[in-house]
């Protein structure tokens, strides 16, 4: 059975997106119990989230090479089934080792994936249309985001077992990694050969400063998502004495909002800049997570509608900012540096909060939106169409 190359590719990045924004954040509501289970530290449990960061950083810098000798198709498949490994792996570890393997693949899968799923949208799809298709592989993540912490509660009642989330989440991963092999695509998709360049000046070598300054456009911004999501459970449990439902109802609170957010600008498109779309973004964010630590955690809430547009507008302004000899090289480093930024996050906030607490913690959050928001006003300008 075959379909249209441009309709597998939508069936399949929004598919693969919906597992890996389950396996992403059903390990947020779950944090607690990792820690209590294993007797961990928070900067030993943080290592956990460092070490999948790490694992996505290889995947991210293995996907350069891979995509020398595997069409996209092949390098997403294996994705899924790593992921599968992974999640299985958490889900049966009975010692902390060997959740930290666990980890290492579901953290190898979701950097390769995160390449793989940006380019086949920025490579199929016309760039008028980048945008939508975008938001709606992201709104997806949301979709996925705030079912997560509702099977990460709902399994663990239902099979009386912390890590039963898992499980369910390995079961779905394996169901489309299956489908991504035997759904074929017309025409079938070929390894990735560069365009003739006719400007001799565009392959010049980026300088480093375009590259970080560009990159760190969606590298902070994602550092400040992932903190948030990833620790807002724990927050309410420590300063609000909330239990896991009670935490995990927040945790899909924000991710309704994110979903929200993410739905509108795939339905709709809105005439202004992208650039000022990415600076109100940033701006709103800034204002609800100084809110939500000041005056009430509802805000941290909203920060997911805020958030919301940021990601998939930001992938399609750095393509349009980088043009289409260097879109791949640019996206790739971004998603790498990503990685780099989220390890260290992860880390920092580790230790952050063992030493003075999660709430100050939090400003990791808060520097990360700052920088994102420098990154992207003052970037220098590398494509010019």
């Amino acid at each position: 059975m075959s379909v249209a190359k441009k309709y597998w590719v939508f069936i399949f990045t929004y598919l693969s997106m919906f597992v890996l924004g389950m396996g992403d954040n059903v390990r947020g509501p779950l944090f607690s119990d990792l820690l209590s289970n294993f007797h961990l530290s928070n900067w030993q449990g943080s290592f956990s989230f460092a070490i999948a960061s790490t694992a996505a950083l290889c995947g991210n810098i293995a996907s350069a090479y891979l995509f020398k000798k595997f069409t996209l198709k092949d390098v997403l498949t294996a994705a899924l089934i790593i992921m599968f490994a992974g999640l299985l792996s958490m889900g049966l570890a009975n010692q902390f080792s060997i959740y930290v393997l666990g980890s290492v693949l579901f953290g190898v899968s979701m950097g390769l994936l995160g390449v793989t799923q940006t380019l086949l949208i920025s490579e199929t799809v016309q760039p008028e249309q980048q945008s939508k298709a975008m938001s709606g592989m992201h709104g997806i993540y949301g979709l996925s985001s705030l079912l997560a912490p509702i099977v990460a509660a709902q399994s663990a009642h239902i099979f009386n077992f912390w890590q039963a989330g898992f499980f369910v989440v390995a079961a779905t991963t394996l169901i489309f990694a299956l489908g991504s092999i035997f759904l074929k695509s017309n025409p079938n998709f070929v390894v990735y050969q560069k365009p003739e360049n006719p400007n001799q000046v565009s392959d010049e070598k980026n300088s480093l400063l375009s590259l970080l300054s560009i990159g760190g456009i969606f590298a902070f911004y994602v550092v400040a998502e992932i903190m948030v999501s990833s620790r807002l459970a724990l927050y309410m449990r420590t300063y609000f004495q909330m239990d896991l439902d009670g935490s995990s109802e927040y945790v899909t609170y924000f991710f309704i909002f994110l979903l929200a957010g993410r739905m509108l600008f795939a339905i709709k498109a809105f005439p202004v800049s992208l650039k000022r779309q990415l600076n109100i973004s940033l701006c709103g964010s800034l204002l609800f997570l100084v809110l939500g630590l000041k005056v009430h955690p509802f805000f941290l809430v909203l920060l997911g509608f805020s958030m919301a547009p940021y990601y998939p507008l930001s992938i399609t302004y750095i393509s349009e900012q980088t043009g289409i000899y260097k879109k791949r090289q640019f996206l790739t480093f971004a998603l790498s540096f990503q990685s780099l930024c989220v390890i260290t996050m992860h880390m920092g906030v580790g230790y952050l909060t063992d030493h003075f607490g999660l709430f100050y913690a939090f400003g990791v959050g808060i520097i990360s939106l700052v920088l994102a928001l420098v990154c992207v006003n003052v970037h220098p300008k590398v494509y010019s169409s």
